[in-house]
């Protein structure tokens, strides 16, 4: 008999579908877990996933499904065979999973963890909101944009339930607005919802539009128990729909409540001071958020809150889903509600009626209140991402939105929410009489769940270390319902934004649902660059690196194929593509591949804004278009051959070498080592040499030798000075490390000139003083700049992809590379998570030897590439057991199996 032994731990991060709960189930659900064990070199063998429907029926070994022991050494993407005929819709399933491994030793079954089956069959045909106003002009000042919502109160004993849902969504937001309640169980914010629609779902002229679950078990009290919602629309379509459901312990589901005309409904008209003035950008409007508290409902989301004198519900008559509309469960994790409580927030005084709050930090959100005054008063509110030179606020914000508002306050305690979603670090008042506590306003952040302990970074560069931090909180404060350029103007999903949103996040955060969900989103819904529409492919390949599941990647297949097709015009499409249905039949564009030239024609972003493009001038046939489609040809057939379609990846591969060698025949100057712009449609060439031109040549390995890499790199480099955006240094960045020139990579992102609009990080941080990553290097480069933009965020995933090389080679990390590049760099820290488990390395770079400590994750084996002149290799694991002959050698790299090590060399 095997030995149940403490050296394997139990399985923990359970994840169903990429989510930690997830309810998005709709047939197969694809299992991933993490292994742990203390033993150097183990590995997972085989393992036993149960399922059962209520968590006492764990304890009675009553299993609705028992894989039995399944020989396998795979524990992420997992399916069932069979359970998904088992599976009913709408309901509640726990499952666990416990391993045995390559010693025999069995794990303790880990703990359970929650999924439940998508429920298309929701009742969701009129949602609720106040009753509406008389169109008198009497009554044309109130709108009703706002509303505060109650259920009837609940009677409810929580020992008899086993686990507690809320199912919401709501209508009536310019698209752009995404989402727009927020969502209460007895005084406790849920969450916000619901996410944003995605139009021409997976191909099809249907809209998605989502609904969000919400865990509400915890929060369930003995007695009366209140649902309530803050939610804000602006159309004809204005509602809101919930239900709570109660899954009991005997098995049974009980729907407690669903909102009908039981419920009440306040018009926050009044409480928001909502009278038609609104927010704007060029590309939304949101209700202003004038506060007075003489109307504001203090403690209404309480379950002891009198709601007697509120109106009853009105259930508005037009359906929720139309017929060109679908209803489905959302795709990665719902947005929190988060207070903010940062070290750095500060209240400085400018005289006994102006205060400014600083937050120490830039949030996206709200504003959470509970502010005394010492009688009735107003107070104008202003909030901004900058400061003006005078130390105030920059309400009217470069980006476009004008923050100033005006409060109400009451004598007395003044406790309140705001709803909208702004971005902002400073809150000024100005008229307010009396003292400003610390903690009197805080910021109501929105955000995803983001586990800050799974990594960190720190070295001998404090630079470098802001530089990470910079970037680990750009993607914990911008991950909502869907990744997007910035909050505070557009909200939109762009690609070329993605590629870089997604790979930081990859670098900082397990959570991989979020960048599946925006590429799944961008795939129906193009963005206008035409470069920007090949990254979709890029990102796929690396969706299924990452996460070790192919799912998208069959799914998608087809759409993904026809990202190649860039023409500008598709009048030329021949019958055959006319056949084309869904996604495929929307698209635009043929393919621009002119085989007399060896080339594809089009343009694209190359740089934004177009100041920053170094001179580029374009032509028929460009540089940077032809050097990225030559990188989604190569991608796309690794892509193919996954999914096994062999003539396609012979295809594509063929495109990519053809591109390649004409990009460097007739593109290339071999005097200069530079690559030129372009060539006109005469194949006369634009002899102007852009550095963009040679980057994203070099950064997507237009190049034969490394001699030819050494001369681009030089030119590229810039002499430690960069060129172009924040958002195009992403591409010089990855070119330098992986044509080995990583010291002057880490030079660029080291420049300590921290002047007044410089291109650096260094003024970045201490002039333009982003805390989270800005759109440009400063206003000077784009006035209308928000400091709020993800594609900044470039320093934290080249901390992890270039200086520690850390990179899957296989997917789901089975395999994957350690390539430490520290340029001058002495000691470097890092902790970086995957879908594994943690990986951790110590680089030490001593008078004698370089030491490198790596921890390896169970089920993965780490290819350690050390320099090329490294000697004297010795190899411990945390024992002390010599493994240095033990382990794979092939040149300078070492086959690495499960553990924690310490390698010394010289070099």
């Amino acid at each position: 008999m095997p030995n149940i032994t403490p050296s394997l731990l139990a399985p923990d991060h359970l994840r169903v579908n990429l989510q930690h709960f997830a309810y998005n189930v709709q047939t197969q659900p694809h299992f991933s877990w993490w292994n742990h064990s203390n033993r150097t070199g183990a590995s997972q063998s085989a393992y036993q996933l149960t399922v059962f429907q209520r968590l006492q029926d764990r304890q009675d070994h009553k299993y609705l499904y028992d894989s039995g022991w399944v020989t396998s050494s795979n524990n992420t993407a997992v399916t069932a065979a069979k359970l998904s005929d088992q599976l009913v819709a709408g309901q509640l399933y726990y499952w666990q999973v416990r391993i045995k491994d390559n010693a025999g030793n069995i794990s303790d079954f880990s703990q359970p963890a929650k999924l439940i089956c998508a429920d298309p069959s929701l009742p969701v045909k009129h949602g609720i909101w106040r009753q509406p106003q008389p169109k008198t002009a009497q009554e044309l000042a109130h709108i009703g944009q706002v509303v505060f919502l109650r259920s009837p109160q609940l009677k409810i004993n929580p020992s008899e339930v086993d686990t507690a849902i809320i199912v919401a969504v709501a209508r009536g937001n310019e698209p752009v607005f995404a989402q727009s309640f927020d969502l209460y169980l007895n005084g406790h914010c849920l969450g916000v919802g619901s996410a944003r629609q995605q139009e021409h779902d997976h191909g099809t002229e249907k809209t998605a539009i989502y609904y969000n679950v919400y865990e509400a078990t915890d929060f369930l009290q003995d007695g009366a128990n209140t649902v309530a919602a803050l939610a804000t629309a602006s159309s004809d379509k204005q509602a809101f729909w919930c239900q709570l459901i109660l899954y009991k312990h005997d098995g049974t589901k009980e729907v407690a409540t669903t909102t009908d005309n039981t419920w009440r409904a306040l018009d926050g008209s009044s409480a928001f001071g909502d009278y038609g003035v609104k927010i704007r950008t060029q590309y939304f409007g949101m209700v202003s958020e004038n506060i007075d508290m003489r109307y504001y409902p203090q403690n209404w989301t309480s379950s002891a809150f009198d709601d007697h004198d509120w109106p009853l519900a009105w259930q508005n008559p037009h359906q929720m889903i139309a017929d060109n509309e679908v209803l489905v469960p959302y795709r990665s994790e719902n947005t929190e509600r988060v207070e903010v409580h940062d070290r750095n927030k500060r209240v400085v005084t400018f005289s006994d009626q102006n205060y400014l709050l600083d937050l120490g930090k830039e949030i996206i959100g709200g504003l959470k209140v509970n502010l005394f005054s010492a009688f009735d008063q107003r107070v104008t509110v202003m909030m901004g991402e900058q400061l003006n030179d005078d130390g105030h606020v920059r309400h009217e914000m470069a980006c476009g939105p004008d923050y100033i508002e005006n409060w109400a306050l009451v004598k007395g305690q003044n406790q309140f929410t705001t709803l909208q979603m702004k971005n902002f670090r400073y809150v000024e008042l100005v008229g307010f009489e009396g003292d400003l506590p610390l903690d009197a306003i805080n910021g109501w952040a929105m955000q995803q769940a983001f586990p800050d302990n799974e990594s960190r970074f720190d070295s001998d560069s404090e630079l470098l270390n802001r530089e990470y931090e910079l970037s680990k909180y750009t993607i914990k404060a911008t991950n909502q319902d869907v990744f997007v350029d910035s909050q505070a103007r557009e909200r939109r999903p762009y690609e070329g934004d993605l590629l870089v949103n997604a790979n930081t996040s990859y670098s900082v955060s397990s959570n991989y649902s979020l960048a599946r969900h925006s590429l799944d989103y961008l795939i129906d819904n193009p963005t206008w660059p035409e470069d920007y529409k090949l990254f979709a492919i890029e990102m796929a390949w690396l969706d299924y690196l990452y996460t070790g599941d192919d799912d998208l990647l069959q799914t998608r297949y087809t759409d993904l194929q026809y990202k190649l097709n860039r023409g500008k015009s598709a009048e030329s499409f021949d019958g055959a593509s006319q056949s084309f249905t869904g996604s495929l039949k929307n698209s635009q564009g043929v393919d621009n591949f002119d085989a007399a030239v060896g080339l594809v024609t089009n343009d694209g972003l190359v740089d934004w804004p177009i100041s920053e493009r170094d001179g580029f001038m374009e032509g028929t046939y460009n540089t940077p278009f032809n050097a990225i489609f030559h990188g989604a040809c190569a991608t796309m057939a690794k892509i193919a051959r996954v999914l096994h379609h062999p003539d396609d990846a012979d295809r594509y591969q063929k495109r990519a070498e053809i591109i390649k060698t004409n990009l460097i025949d007739k593109l290339y100057d071999p005097q200069t080592g530079r690559f030129f712009d372009s060539l006109n449609a005469d194949l006369s060439v634009n002899r102007h040499a852009s550095h963009h031109a040679s980057a994203y040549a070099l950064c997507y390995g237009v190049y034969t030798d490394q001699d030819m890499a050494d001369r681009l790199s030089h030119f590229v480099a810039n002499d430690g000075h960069f060129v172009g955006s924040i958002y195009f240094i992403y591409f010089m960045l990855k070119g330098l490390f992986e044509a080995g020139h990583a010291a002057d990579a880490i030079t660029l992102l080291t420049d300590p000139d921290n002047h007044k609009d410089h291109k650096s990080f260094a003024a970045i941080l201490d002039s333009l003083k982003a805390t989270i990553a800005p759109e440009a290097w400063s206003n000077a480069y784009k006035p209308n700049l928000t400091l709020s933009h993800p594609w900044g965020a470039t320093p934290g995933l080249t901390i992890v992809q270039g200086v520690f090389g850390i990179v899957p080679l296989a997917p789901g990390f089975t395999t994957f590379r350690v390539k430490v590049r520290p340029g001058n760099l002495k000691h470097l820290d890092l902790t970086t998570p995957s879908v594994k488990g943690l990986i951790t390395l110590h680089y030490r770079h001593e008078p004698t030897h370089q030491t490198l400590d790596v921890t390896v994750p169970m089920n993965t084996t780490a290819q350690v590439e050390l320099p090329d002149d490294a000697h004297a290799i010795v190899v411990h694991d945390q024992y002390g057991k010599d493994w240095t002959t033990s382990i794979e050698h092939d040149h300078d790299t070492l086959s690495i199996p499960m553990g924690r090590y310490q390698i010394q060399y010289q070099a």
